[in-house]
C-alpha cells in the first residue's frame, strides 16, 4: 500500500544533517530579486494569490501577467527574457521539404516574426514565418517575467543564482550540512537538481561564503 509523503513537514533543524523534504525550487518563487530590464534598477517580482506583477520604483515600469507593456491596453503577455523561434516550411523555389529556421534571442523585443533561411537543394534562400516560445529554464532568469536576477555570483566552481534570501538560507545551510538525507523524495526536489559542484563537499566553505554575501546584498533592496 501505497503511503503518502506529507510534503510540507519541516522539521526543526538539527546542527550538521540536512534533510531534503521533496519540495521544488517553486517554493522561493513567491518573491524574486530582479533587474529592471528596462533600467537595471533592483526590484522584486512579487507573486500574489492569483498572478505576479513587478514595479520598478526607478522607471516606473509595471509588469503584470497577461499585460505585455506594463500600461494595461495589450494581453499578449509579459516574457521579456530570453525566447526560442522556431518554424519551418517548403522552399519557395524548388519546393524541397523542409526548410527548418531556428534561433535563440536574449531579449524578445523586438520580436522577428520570419528568418531566411538558404535551401540545402538549390541553395537560394527563403523566409520562414516563425512562431515564439519563451525561454523558462533559463538559470539567472525569472520564471514570470524573463527579467535577469540579482542575486547572481560566479565563483571559481560554477555559477551561484537565487531567488531571494530564503532561497539563499537554504542554500547556505545545505552547504554547512555534513549529512544529506532524503525523506524518500524523487528527483523533483530543487536540491536534487542543484549542479554537481554545489553538492561537492570540496565546496562547501565556498558556497557558503557566496550566500552569506548575497544573503547581503538581498537585505539592501528596498
Amino acid at each position: 500500500m501505497a503511503v503518502a509523503r506529507n510534503r510540507s513537514l519541516r522539521p526543526g533543524p538539527v546542527a550538521g544533517r540536512h534533510l531534503d523534504d521533496g519540495h521544488g525550487l517553486w517554493r522561493y518563487a513567491d518573491r524574486i530579486a530582479v533587474r529592471c530590464h528596462r533600467c537595471a534598477a533592483p526590484g522584486w517580482v512579487v507573486r500574489g494569490s492569483r498572478t505576479a506583477g513587478f514595479r520598478c520604483l526607478s522607471c516606473s515600469l509595471v509588469l503584470e501577467e497577461g499585460n505585455a507593456c506594463g500600461c494595461g491596453c495589450c494581453g499578449a503577455g509579459t516574457w521579456v527574457g530570453p525566447v526560442r523561434y522556431s518554424g519551418r516550411r517548403p522552399c519557395g523555389y524548388c519546393g524541397h521539404q523542409w526548410l527548418h529556421a531556428q534561433a535563440h534571442r536574449a531579449v524578445g523585443s523586438p520580436p522577428l516574426q520570419a528568418l531566411p533561411v538558404a535551401c540545402a537543394q538549390c541553395g537560394r534562400s527563403s523566409d520562414v514565418s516563425v512562431s515564439v516560445q519563451p525561454v523558462r529554464d533559463a538559470e539567472s532568469n525569472d520564471p514570470y517575467f524573463g527579467m535577469p536576477l540579482l542575486l547572481v555570483e560566479r565563483t571559481r566552481a560554477g555559477l551561484l543564482w537565487a531567488y531571494n534570501q530564503a532561497h539563499l538560507q537554504a542554500l547556505h545551510d545545505y552547504a554547512g550540512a555534513m549529512l544529506r538525507e532524503r525523506a524518500g523524495v524523487t528527483n523533483g526536489s530543487m536540491f536534487s537538481r542543484l549542479p554537481h559542484w554545489m553538492k561537492l563537499a570540496r565546496n562547501r566553505a565556498l558556497l557558503q561564503k557566496a550566500t552569506a554575501r548575497l544573503i547581503a546584498k538581498a537585505n539592501a533592496i528596498r
